[in-house]
Parts: C-alpha cells; sequence; structure tokens
C-alpha cells in the first residue's frame, strides 16, 4: 500500500472528484434551458501509482486515488459545420424570396389592380378614340388614360429604384454586425486563452458563446474556421481571414461609383471586393451562402433601364435569284446583301459579349433585372405610340465636314396633323422626355447641294439618360394636355385619319420582344408582361421552395447537434446520483482510514 497517510489522500481525492462533478452536473441542470448552451461531460481518471515491490508476474503497484481528466464539451465539429453550411444557404435564398415578395406588392399582382389593368385601359381608350377619332371627348379620355398609364409605371419605377436604395441600409446593417461578431469572437478567443493557458480549467461556457457567434456569423457571410492549439479560432470569410490571432480585419462599404450611391463591401485593409460576382452563386460550387450576397445579389449595382438588356440583330434574307429580272440587279442586291451579312456578323458579335455580359451582371440582380426588364415594355409602348403618331423616316445629308451621312426626320408625307385650322401641326408626340424634344427644326443641306429646313429627330443615346425614353424620364406631352385637338389623327383636310387610329390598336397584338437574350419568345405588350412577372413569381418560387428546403435540412441538422449538445435533466440526475454516492464512498473511506490512524495511535503509541 501507498503507506498510512497516502490512504487518506485517496479519500481526499475521491471526494474533491466526486464533489467537482456534482457542480459540473448541477451546472448542466441549471443551463438545461439556456439557448446555445452545451453539455459538459467530466471524466474521471485514476490519479498516480506507486511501486510496492516485484514478483514473478511483474511489478506490484498501489494506487493514489482518483482526479479529473477533462471538463468537455459535448460537441460533434462536423455537424456544426454541416449545420453552419445549410444555414448559409438558407439564409441566402431567404434573403433573395424576401426581395421578390416585396417586388411583387409595387405590380399589384397580390392584389386587386395590377399593372396589366392600366395597359388594358389604354388598349381600351385606343379602341375609342378609333371609332370616334376626331371627338375631343375621345381624345381627352385617350390622353388621361395615358396619363394614368405612365403616372402608374413611373410610380412602380419611383418604389423599385427606392427599395434598391433601402437595400443600401440593410447591406450596411449587415456589415456592421459581421465586425461586431468577428470582435466579439477574437475577444473570446483570448478570454479562452487566458482561462486555458494554465492546463487546468476548459473555458466552456466562453467556448459556447464563441460557438453561437459562429452560428450567427455564418447565415450572414460564407465562412470557414480552424482552432489552434492554444484553443483560438482563426475564421475565414469568402477565403479571406476575418479573424486572427493577432487582429480582426474589417469589411467597410464604398459607393459603387460617383455616379450611383449604392454600396459594396470590400475589406477595409486593401479596398478589394469581398464578393467576387462574376460567376453566378451555386450550389455545386457552395457559394450560395450568406444574406449579404443574397442582398447584394437582388439589388444590383446601378439603375438599369432598357438598354442593358442586348436585343439580337436580324439576319438579312439572301436575295434568290427568280426574284430579279436580269442577272445585273441580281448582282447588285447580291452585293448589297453581302455587306449587310458583313456588318451582322460584327454587330452579333457585340451582340454575343453583350449577352454574356447580361448574364453576368444583370440578370442575376433580381430587382436590377426587373427594372431594366419592366423599363423595356414601357419603351416598346411609348415609342411604339409615338412613332404611330409622329412617325420618322430617313433623309441623307451633307453634314459640316462634307461627309454624307443619314438623319431621322419626321414624315411629313405620312404624319397627321391636329385637329382644326389652329392645330394644323404636325409631330406632336404622346409621350415625350423630360427635357429633350422630340424633334429639333433645322436647315439641312442635301446630296444634291439643294437646302430644306427639317425636323430632325433627337435619337436616344444609350450614353445619355436624358435622351432615352426610359422610366423616370417620361411623361405625357403637356401641349396635349392642354390641347386635346394637337393629337395628330386627322390630315390635312381635317378628316380622321382612320389608319392611324387603327395602328393605336393593333401595336397591341404586333410581335415585340423577348424578356431577354435568353429566350426565344417573341410576345406583344401584354403577353411580354404577362410572361414578366411569371418568370418573376417563378423565380419567387424557386427561392422561397430552396429556402424552405435548406431550413429543413438545417433544422434536421440542428437537431442531431441538440441530441448531442442538449442537457437531458433525467440523465444528468443520474450522474448526480452516481457522483453522490462515489463522493459517500470516498467519505466513507476516509473514515474508516482516520479511524484505523486513531487505533494505532492511541493503542499502539
Amino acid at each position: 500500500m501507498p503507506g498510512t497517510m497516502g490512504n487518506f489522500y485517496i479519500g481526499v481525492s475521491g471526494m474533491q472528484s466526486n464533489q467537482y462533478a456534482m457542480n459540473t452536473t448541477a451546472h448542466n441542470i441549471d443551463n438545461a434551458d439556456t439557448k446555445g448552451y452545451s453539455r459538459q461531460q467530466v471524466l474521471l481518471t485514476d490519479l498516480a501509482y506507486v511501486d510496492i515491490g516485484k514478483n514473478a508476474v511483474g511489478r506490484n503497484q498501489a494506487g493514489l486515488g482518483t482526479r479529473i481528466s477533462d471538463v468537455r464539451l459535448v460537441r460533434d465539429a462536423l455537424v456544426d459545420r454541416s449545420y453552419r453550411t445549410e444555414l448559409g444557404r438558407e439564409q441566402y435564398y431567404q434573403a433573395k424570396y424576401g426581395v421578390v415578395s416585396e417586388v411583387q406588392q409595387y405590380f399589384g399582382e397580390m392584389e386587386s389592380v395590377s399593372f396589366r389593368v392600366y395597359m388594358k385601359n389604354l388598349w381600351t381608350a385606343a379602341q375609342e378614340l378609333q371609332k370616334e377619332s376626331n371627338s375631343i371627348v375621345t381624345r381627352s379620355s385617350y390622353i388621361a388614360t395615358a396619363v394614368t398609364f405612365i403616372d402608374q409605371a413611373n410610380q412602380i419605377y419611383d418604389q423599385l429604384t427606392t427599395y434598391q436604395k433601402n437595400l443600401n441600409k440593410e447591406i450596411e446593417d449587415k456589415v456592421d454586425r459581421i465586425n461586431e461578431l468577428a470582435q466579439d469572437i477574437y475577444d473570446l478567443n483570448h478570454k479562452i486563452s487566458l482561462v486555458e493557458a494554465g492546463g487546468v480549467e476548459n473555458a466552456n461556457d466562453y467556448r459556447d458563446q464563441r460557438d453561437a457567434l459562429l452560428d450567427e456569423l455564418s447565415g450572414l457571410i460564407s465562412i470557414s474556421y480552424s482552432e489552434s492549439g492554444n484553443g483560438q479560432v482563426d475564421v475565414y470569410a469568402e477565403r479571406r481571414t476575418l479573424v486572427s490571432m493577432d487582429r480582426v480585419y474589417e469589411i467597410k462599404v464604398k459607393q459603387v461609383s460617383e455616379s450611383c450611391d449604392y454600396e459594396i463591401p470590400i475589406w477595409a485593409d486593401d479596398g478589394d471586393d469581398v464578393f467576387s460576382l462574376t460567376n453566378a452563386p451555386n450550389a455545386e460550387d457552395k457559394t450560395d451562402t450568406g444574406s449579404l450576397k443574397g442582398l447584394i445579389l437582388s439589388r444590383g449595382d446601378w439603375i438599369a433601364n432598357y438598354t442593358d438588356i442586348p436585343v439580337a440583330p436580324e439576319a438579312p434574307v439572301r436575295p434568290v435569284r427568280s426574284d430579279y429580272a436580269t442577272t445585273a440587279e441580281y448582282d447588285l442586291a447580291l452585293a448589297d446583301y453581302n455587306t449587310e451579312y458583313t456588318q451582322y456578323q460584327t454587330d452579333y458579335a457585340q451582340f454575343v459579349k453583350d449577352k454574356e455580359y447580361f448574364n453576368t451582371y444583370l440578370e442575376p440582380y433580381t430587382v436590377n433585372n426587373m427594372i431594366a426588364q419592366f423599363d423595356q415594355l414601357i419603351h416598346g409602348i411609348v415609342t411604339r405610340a409615338n412613332d404611330i403618331l409622329c412617325p420618322n423616316t430617313e433623309l441623307e445629308i451633307v453634314d459640316e465636314s462634307g461627309q454624307i451621312r443619314t438623319i431621322q426626320i419626321l414624315d411629313e408625307e405620312k404624319a397627321g396633323y391636329g385637329l382644326g385650322q389652329s392645330n394644323f401641326v404636325q409631330g406632336t408626340e404622346l409621350f415625350c422626355r423630360s427635357t429633350v424634344p422630340r424633334y429639333t427644326e433645322q436647315e439641312v443641306t442635301l446630296t444634291d447641294g439643294s437646302t430644306r429646313t427639317v425636323k430632325v429627330f433627337n435619337t436616344e443615346d444609350k450614353a445619355d439618360y436624358l435622351s432615352l425614353y426610359a422610366l423616370g424620364n417620361l411623361e405625357v406631352n403637356d401641349e396635349l394636355l392642354k390641347n386635346p385637338s394637337l393629337l395628330p389623327i386627322s390630315n390635312a383636310m381635317g378628316e380622321e385619319l382612320q389608319g392611324v387610329a387603327d395602328q393605336l390598336i393593333h401595336m397591341w397584338s404586333d410581335d415585340f420582344a423577348s424578356i431577354g437574350p435568353n429566350s426565344l419568345v417573341i410576345n406583344n405588350f401584354m403577353g411580354y408582361y404577362n410572361e414578366l412577372v411569371g418568370d418573376f413569381a417563378n423565380k419567387g418560387q424557386v427561392y422561397e421552395g430552396i429556402a424552405e428546403s435548406q431550413n429543413k435540412a438545417a433544422q434536421e441538422l440542428d437537431m442531431q447537434r441538440q441530441a448531442v449538445v442538449g442537457v437531458s435533466t433525467d440523465e444528468e440526475l443520474s450522474n448526480l446520483i452516481r457522483f453522490q454516492q462515489g463522493f459517500n464512498a470516498s467519505s466513507r473511506y476516509f473514515t474508516v482510514v482516520s479511524e484505523m490512524v486513531e487505533h494505532l495511535i492511541s493503542r499502539l503509541g
């Protein structure tokens, strides 16, 4: 045996170890309902042995008692990582679905009056105008309906762009929260290191707090992490260090450009973008993670318009020999075709580049893509109506430098007039740009050397927003509001131009466009709108479905976690009884040894 006094230590170590184990068990029971708390498990082991001799079999040893080898957190690191991955994906799609749900309300598709009603009203007003084109009542009604239509379109556009700006605030808040979580993790790292530095105690409660922070952080941004030997965790966000042993690498926001106040997150130390979004996030690459990325991919980085949607050029039709009377005429047509086809190849190559840009920087951005598609619809309706009322034709002129170029002018042979002698005016458009008139009257030099005064059409320039018939820059012509008689649907004799009124109706059934370069379906205006909102609703359903699926996956993994880390009061009470009995046994052993020693001293001197 280890000696008489050593027996005392055996009893003392048993009481101390079981007392500590009871304290830990009581701590578990007390925190059974505490969110984020992980069950702590006490591991007991033998303290040490002393040699008391040898025999033929081996050494004779006596034990010196028991000790606490570890008080560990009961967690499954693999389940933790899987849960945080699924949570991040769920938050990404939940953010995108939330944006779609918000935008759908602006179009009124879930309510009694949707935007399609305003489109139908404009079509109905055109039908009434066709019946009585020279009636001031029907003209006034058509113009008033156009006002309601364009006002509603502009209102939706304002709501969409305002919502984009509001998403800035959400993005800022999430970036601030990421920085706060990173700092808290950094602080807990150091607290854990200080507690565990002596190798005596584990900072389990601090570790629980840190795990809870990692859970929340994983919902905001894609993270990975690794724990070092001293208990500190290095955290990486989007494959760059966010928290290291010696510092926190903060994220901040900056404006996309001087002309756009939308904000994107960047790394504070070098200004690099946090997200590389040249490829759309997807599950295969595990890049569809974090609500911050979901918001950015919903908002977009600029205010789009119809010019951002590339349109494939039409291929020229090759001439057929049988359509021409002579070979010379056919050869001439074939030469023109070859020239046009060469230009078509150039235009198509540019279209392919524009389409690639569209698929990378516009199509994935939910709100911005919707704005561009909606603007394309409104631009189509507005310009088609204006072109019917104020048709253009091409004219070759000699410019100031002596070069021949082609311009667009008002087609005075086809354009109608206002009703009445005092309104004998051509070229009064229905929808106009805020600051740029449709025509500028000027004198031009023709190719034959003669001069002519014409109304030159002020063409749209993609680089100049104010020149575009685009949302936010549109209004109904104030001249027509003041005087509906100026609507140019009468001829020079004051008679109804029935053909013009017919075109204002037929334009609604004519082919218009596809909703994007990836769609092969060419729609009329109403079909385009139906596909637009249908496609948007489908995206919402997809996002909602994925979010629900990810939520279920995250919940299942969390249940697996709770099965491991959760506190079972029945089990802990059983452990409490076990450790209490161990304490009592050690106490009785100590008492017996004490009485034995007392007997030896008192009886044997």
